[in-house]
C-alpha cells in the first residue's frame, strides 16, 4: 500500500539530483554559548534551517533531519523525515529514540509497501516498535543503569513525501505550518500537532477516562498538574516506572517510587497523527520542542521566520524565543553567555528548532 498510495497520490519522488541528507542537532559548545545551528541546507523539496540551544548540564534535546529514501525498497519512495526528541530526566531516552525511530519507520514502510495500509497507521506502528525496544532495553539494563527506569522523551516527527506531510506527536512539542498567497502580507497559521500536556483539560480527561479508579492520578502544585506527582506530559516514550510496576522498587530512585502500584501503563507512546496536503500557498513548517514555545506563540514564530532571511532563520527564531523567556528574569538573550551552564536551566529549557521551506513541491 505505502508505495502504491504514495505513487498514486503524489507521483514521482523527484529526479536523481535531489539532495540526500542526514543531519542531527548536536550538543552546543562553550565558544558558541552552548548552541548549534545549521544555517541553511537542502532537502528534496526545498531548504531547511536548524538550531539547538542547550540549557541542561547534559543536553536532553535531540533533533534530526533525513532527506532521501523512506523505505529499504530499491527505487522506492523518497521524502523528508524530521524528528524532535525532547527528553526529560536525562538524554538516555531521547538519544535512543533518535537512534531507532527513523530505522523503525523505514522498516515499517518496507513491510507494508504492497499492503493497503494508511501511512498514519505505519507511523504509529514505528512509534510502538521503538517504544517496545526501549522498554526491553530498560528491562535488560536498568539494574546496572537505574536511570533507564526514570528517563523519558517527547517525540514530534514529520514525514513528507511529495505534497503530503504527516505529523505525529507524543508529548508537548509542536509543528506549525505558515501559508499565504502571493501578494498577501498576513500569513495564515495552523498547528499540525496535538499537545499532550496536563495543562489542557482535555488531556487530563483522557487520562481519567483511561484510569477511572486511580485517585492518585494527578497531584497539583502551584496550579500545575503532574501525573502521579512527576511529569506534566500525558504521553511519552520511556518513563517505564509509570508504565510497569516491576520498576517500582530499588534501584529506582526514591523520588520516583509510587505508593500506589501501577496496575496498567499510565503514560503511552501512541502518537496522534495528522495528514496535511501541502498546497501552493504553504511556505514553511516549523518543528519545535517545548522550550521554543515557552518563549513565542505559534503566530509570533511564523512572523519571525517570515521576516527573517532563510540563512540562519532557525537561530533567529531560537534567539527571539530565548530573549522573551529570559526577560521575565530581567535578562536579555546576549546575557546568557555569562550564565554558567549549571544555572542556565533556571532561565530556559533546551530548545530544538527545524524549519522546512517548500520550494519544489510537485
Amino acid at each position: 500500500m505505502v508505495g502504491r498510495i504514495f505513487s498514486r497520490l503524489f507521483g514521482s519522488s523527484g529526479s536523481d539530483d535531489n539532495p540526500i541528507t542526514s543531519i542531527q542537532g548536536i550538543k552546543g559548545s562553550k565558544i558558541r554559548h552552548y548552541q548549534w545551528q545549521k544555517k541553511l541546507g537542502r532537502h528534496l523539496y526545498g531548504q531547511y534551517s536548524m538550531a539547538l540551544a542547550q540549557a541542561n548540564l547534559k543536553n536532553e534535546d535531540r533533533c534530526q533531519l533525513v532527506s532521501g529514501p523512506l523505505t529499504n525498497v530499491p527505487n522506492g519512495p523518497a521524502g523528508v523525515f524530521v524528528g524532535i526528541y525532547d527528553g526529560h530526566e536525562g538524554n538516555l531516552c531521547s538519544q535512543f529514540v533518535l537512534d531507532n525511530l527513523f530505522n523503525e519507520l523505514k522498516t515499517s514502510f518496507t513491510n507494508h509497501y504492497d499492503d493497503e495500509v494508511d501511512p498514519s497507521t505505519v507511523i504509529q506502528e514505528a512509534y510502538l516498535s521503538t517504544e517496545n525496544k526501549f522498554v526491553e532495553h530498560a528491562r535488560t539494563n536498568w539494574q546496572q543503569n537505574p536511570k533507564l527506569a526514570s528517563v523519558g522523551s517527547c517525540c514530534l516527527s514529520g514525514v513528507m513525501h511529495g505534497n503530503m506531510l504527516y505529523v505525529a506527536n507524543v508529548g508537548d512539542s509542536r509543528a506549525v505550518v505558515a501559508s499565504w498567497a502571493d501578494g498577501e502580507e498576513q500569513p495564515e497559521v495552523e498547528i499540525l500537532s496535538t499537545d499532550h500536556n496536563t495543562k489542557f483539560l482535555l488531556r487530563r480527561q483522557e487520562l481519567i477516562a483511561e484510569h477511572p479508579n486511580d485517585p492518585d492520578l494527578f497531584t497539583i502544585t502551584d496550579g500545575i498538574y503532574r501525573v502521579r506527582g512527576s511529569v506534566q506530559v500525558t504521553r511519552a516514550f520511556g518513563d517505564v516506572y509509570l508504565k510497569f510496576n516491576e520498576f517500582n522498587r530499588a534501584p529506582l530512585e526514591e523520588r520516583f517510587r509510587q505508593e500506589r502500584a501501577i496496575g496498567r501503563p499510565i503514560l503511552k507512546a501512541e502518537p496522534t497523527v495528522r495528514g496535511y496536503q501541502l498546497g501552493p500557498d504553504d511556505r514553511f513548517v516549523i518543528f519545535g520542542s517545548d522550550g521554543l514555545w515557552r518563549g513565542v506563540t505559534s503566530g509570533e514564530a511564523v512572523s519571525i521566520v517570515k521576516a527573517s532571511p532563510r540563512y540562519g532563520a532557525a537561530k533567529a527564531l531560537l534567539k527571539k524565543s530565548l530573549d522573551n523567556t529570559v526577560r521575565r528574569n530581567n535578562l536579555r538573550y546576549k546575557d546568557l553567555r555569562y550564565v554558567p551552564l549549571l544555572a542556565k536551566r533556571y532561565y530556559h529549557d533546551d530548545v530544538s528548532v527545524v524549519i522546512l521551506f517548500f520550494d519544489e513541491l510537485p
